[in-house]
């Protein structure tokens, strides 16, 4: 049984991890370098081909695709390939454009009744910020509208520098999104979703002055445990957002528990770390159960 796991970082530990738990599960874990293969349609057919030879010929059971930051339309359009080719997947094209926007990932959350932080989304810097510091109050948060791992994401305390932040975002052409500030002592927790479950769960704490608790920006982690309520807002935010694998990021404010934001392709070694639980063994058993 064979999954493959396409991805433009074929080097990082979490991919690593998922062939070491296929080896566990005789499913045959194979990593596609996203950035060596073509995909072709025309005539009638879509292809992945790598080298001249289509990647797909084995019959792969399913395949993840792990989407970043870099040229994600492009590797969209390898999941639009194995969509054509009838091979599952966890995360469909358009599951992952939404995932990876703020935005339209708040306006389904917001649409589906989830409690999300209030948001905006406009143009023009002084209105915005006007807007922001009267519906909003201060400090806010402005994030890219497709920043991921606490990159991109800016929190203004004073009203001259939400302008200049958001003049800055607005002549370099970046758009971008203001969200009420949420004061949850620097903690954070990630449940991983798998299908209508969830698999594992930790908090992350800022370290060192850090105000964003982000693993990748060296929050430290521990296993958490969440009340059925927040397992169930987790699991509801990835089906509102259409998405069978992804991290859903909770904050504990003063008014409850609210999504901050859904990941579609989430790391999960700090997890593993924190719960002690084999996470890529349930994401393997999860990807190959769809075929």
């Amino acid at each position: 049984m064979k999954l493959l796991i396409f991805t433009a970082r074929p080097d990082v530990g979490s991919n690593r991890r998922l062939v070491e738990a296929g080896r566990g599960l005789d499913v045959n874990v194979e990593i596609v370098d996203a950035t060596q293969v073509v995909v072709q349609t025309g005539s009638g057919s879509t292809d992945i081909l790598m080298g001249g030879h289509s990647v797909l010929d084995a019959k792969p059971r399913a395949a993840i695709a792990r989407v970043g930051n870099w040229r994600p339309e492009t590797m969209l359009a390898m999941v639009e390939a194995l969509q054509y080719a009838g091979i599952p997947t966890p995360n469909g094209p358009e599951a992952f454009r939404i995932g990876r926007d703020h935005w339209r990932s708040l306006l389904k959350l917001s649409g589906a009744g989830l409690p999300i932080p209030k948001t905006l989304a406009a143009m023009e810097p002084e209105t915005t910020a006007t807007a922001a510091v009267s519906m909003l109050g201060l400090p806010v948060v402005v994030k890219l509208r497709r920043s991921r791992m606490g990159v991109g994401v800016i929190i203004c305390r004073q009203l001259d520098h939400l302008e200049s932040v958001l003049d800055s975002l607005w002549r370099l052409g970046d758009e971008f999104v203001v969200q009420e500030w949420v004061e949850c002592g620097g903690r954070s927790t990630r449940v991983l979703i798998a299908g209508d479950r969830p698999i594992a769960s930790a908090h992350f704490e800022a370290v060192g002055g850090e105000w964003r608790s982000n693993g990748a920006r060296g929050g430290s982690a521990w296993k958490a445990d969440l009340s059925q309520n927040q397992l169930d807002l987790a699991v509801a935010a990835g089906q509102a957002l259409g998405l069978g694998l992804c991290g859903v990021d909770l904050l504990e404010g003063p008014s409850g528990t609210v999504i901050c934001e859904v990941n579609p392709t989430p790391g999960f070694k700090q997890v593993e770390s924190a719960t002690g639980i084999d996470v890529a063994s349930e994401i393997v058993r999860y990807a190959v159960g769809l075929g």
